[in-house]
């Protein structure tokens, strides 16, 4: 279980030094560092899969679109989803938009607690119903005070959920599912590249990010691997306790290094939001707490 733990908390470190990486690529634009992002970990995700053993999965999974070739529309609209969110995490800390993004990924626990409530009919605990009307009241606030709702907040809080139900619904789950996704914008982004990169560009980026753009690749890979490592060694409770580390560093990151603020008008919304999340970290600490204890008592 430390072990678990120490793993779920270095992937969170990955994925907040990925937040701050396109700072370091500047000035290749967003989709050219996404393409060089993709180009980079995909194949290194394949070698992780191969020195795993893991290949009976993705093998299982082309059996799978040999018996259902349209099984590859679920595949492509799952990689779409996927590509929304990776390309919107690179934005916002170009953009100045850090800590809206950030937000997004703090609303997303919630998001996925209304949405297995209305999609999946699960009951919400005492504590879920005080944390999703919180956060509900944050959102209103914003709204009211400031006339809208960043549409990257809200496109991480809802299209999470909606990815992660579509990879249900595929029946598509863990190192498979993380394979095709991969995979097919892989491909997107090597089309790209083909129509739009010639080998004096290639050269060029290579040249001014000759460590940058491979160490992208090999962060990527390296943060999913113990990600997924991490998962199979914690209990759930606890796994996805952990799971609020990440955004709290990418509100470090837009804060200490991207010199991003919370203005006044933002501070009662915000605080609301963040109210939510202790409340809903507060329920997953006491049932990890008694899970522990009853294995112990075992």
């Amino acid at each position: 279980m430390i072990k678990g733990v120490i793993l779920s908390v270095l992937a969170s470190c990955l994925f907040g030094l990925l937040y701050y990486y396109p700072i370091l690529l500047q000035p290749l634009s967003v989709v050219d560092i996404f393409c060089w992002r993709l180009l980079t970990s995909f194949p290194a995700i394949v070698i992780l899969i191969l020195i795993a053993k893991k290949w009976s999965a993705i093998h299982s999974l082309f059996i799978r679109i040999k018996r259902q070739p349209l099984l590859i529309l679920g595949l492509l609209f799952s990689s779409v989803l996927l590509t929304i969110q990776m390309m919107i995490f690179i934005w916002a800390p170009l953009n100045g938009h850090g800590l809206s993004a950030s937000l997004g990924y703090f609303l997303l626990p919630l998001s996925m607690v209304l949405f297995g409530q209305l999609f999946y009919k699960e009951k919400l605990s005492s504590l879920q119903k005080i944390a999703v009307g919180l956060a509900v009241l944050g959102v209103t606030m914003e709204i009211y005070t400031t006339g809208a709702f960043s549409w990257e907040t809200a496109v991480i809080a809802l299209g999470y959920p909606i990815y992660f139900i579509t990879r249900r619904k595929l029946q598509i789950e863990g190192i498979a599912g993380t394979f095709s996704d991969f995979f097919f914008i892989f491909l997107g982004c090597f089309i790209y590249f083909l129509f739009h990169y010639d080998l004096h560009k290639v050269i060029n980026d290579l040249s001014l990010f000759h460590i940058f753009i491979p160490m992208l690749g090999v962060i990527t890979a390296i943060a999913f691997a113990m990600y997924f490592v991490a998962r199979r060694l914690l209990p759930m409770g606890l796994f996805g306790l952990l799971g609020y580390v990440e955004p709290v560093l990418l509100t470090i990151v837009s804060v200490l290094f991207l010199h991003e603020s919370v203005s006044s008008k933002h501070i009662i919304s915000y605080g609301l939001i963040w109210l939510a999340v202790c409340v809903l970290a507060l329920e997953g600490g006491v049932f990890v707490l008694r899970a522990l204890k009853r294995k112990r008592m075992r």
